[in-house]
């Protein structure tokens, strides 16, 4: 069974039930994409019609409250003809008149809330929860980059960029909030490695096999023991990933000198370039909630740097294949 539309009925929600027919029936007949001024851009489609997006900058870690939420959906109703999250945790306003376009704006700074992010500027800030419900944590996240755009917030709601400016935060070598895949990643770290209690592994019947299959790089290994089999961490291959802590909570725990590092380079791809990993730079800094100084003047010097040495539209990435990676450490230290 199909909808009009073909595509399959199936149990999953129709995405395109929540787009405005006027939308719809220009599916794929945009034609232009410009950018009005930071946070505003035009859609143009082959018969002249005009589609205004105004992009908002929420809190990291993409947290709404209820009240947030009644008042996206009152703009929506009033302003546009739909909304939508962004990939990177913002949000959309899609479809405003351009007669309605500064009576919105101005709504939108009555209420806190900034407009930006778009083209040759700083980006949403895109994290992972942190501390506030993940156990594997190493650094806040969200507070983290919550200080740093707080210092870069100029770089907002101004195209003064040499090319678009992505800064992420992941808490943890899991990477869930997509540190290593941005311009910028901040990285939470662990520099000890994970502690196994003996005693507490062998009470706990947990068998040590399952444990160690879940070690995604085999450092994991089988320890006899008088009462018992436990397991050894060799430090040396041991990534830091929490996948054995998240096994075995009873009798491993994550060590206890933790910080952030700092990766560049990194991009999620698009029709201007390949997908790339981020590079880490600086492999330890120490990121205690919430004297963060240190680990933001590096992330400004960072910045100014790219921003003085750049080409127009090379984005941080580009510009370390051009200048060479030990250069820009050197120029950098």
């Amino acid at each position: 069974m199909t909808n009009a539309l073909g595509i399959p009925a199936g149990i999953m929600p129709d995405y395109r039930r929540e787009i405005p027919g006027p939308l719809l029936e220009r599916t794929g007949k945009w034609v232009e994409h410009r950018h009005m001024q930071p946070g505003v851009f035009r859609h143009l489609a082959d018969d002249g019609f005009e589609c205004i997006s105004v992009r908002l900058l929420l809190p990291p870690g993409g947290f709404l409250s209820s009240n947030t939420l009644r008042l996206l959906a009152r703009w929506i109703r009033e302003y546009a003809l739909t909304g939508r999250r962004t990939s990177r945790q913002g949000f959309e306003l899609v479809g405003v008149p351009p007669s309605r376009l500064a009576e919105l704006l101005d709504e939108v700074a009555a209420h806190g809330l900034a407009v930006g992010g778009t083209a040759n500027s700083l980006h949403q800030p895109k994290c992972c929860n942190g501390f506030i419900h993940c156990q594997n944590a190493v650094i806040d996240a969200p507070s983290i980059l919550k200080m740093v755009m707080d210092r870069l917030f100029d770089g907002v709601q101004h195209h003064n960029y040499p090319a678009g400016l992505k800064i992420s935060a992941a808490g943890c070598p899991n990477q869930c909030g997509g540190g290593i895949e941005a311009d910028i990643g901040i990285l939470g770290v662990f520099l000890d490695g994970p502690r196994v209690s003996d005693e507490r592994l062998i009470r706990s019947g947990i068998n040590v096999e399952y444990l160690r299959s879940h070690c995604p790089v085999g450092a994991l290994h089988r320890r006899e023991l008088p009462d018992g089999v436990s397991v050894q961490v060799d430090l040396d291959l041991c990534v830091r990933c929490t996948s054995c802590l998240l096994t075995a909570p009873e009798a491993i725990e994550m060590g206890v000198i933790r910080g952030a590092a700092i990766a560049v380079g990194g991009r999620g791809g698009g029709i201007k370039g390949t997908p790339r990993l981020a590079r880490v730079l600086h492999h330890y800094i120490p990121a205690i909630p919430l004297n963060y100084d240190d680990l933001i003047g590096k992330i400004e010097f960072l910045v100014d740097r790219w921003c003085a040495r750049a080409v127009p539209g090379e984005r941080i990435g580009d510009f370390l294949d051009r200048i060479g990676w030990d250069y820009f450490r050197q120029e950098l230290e």
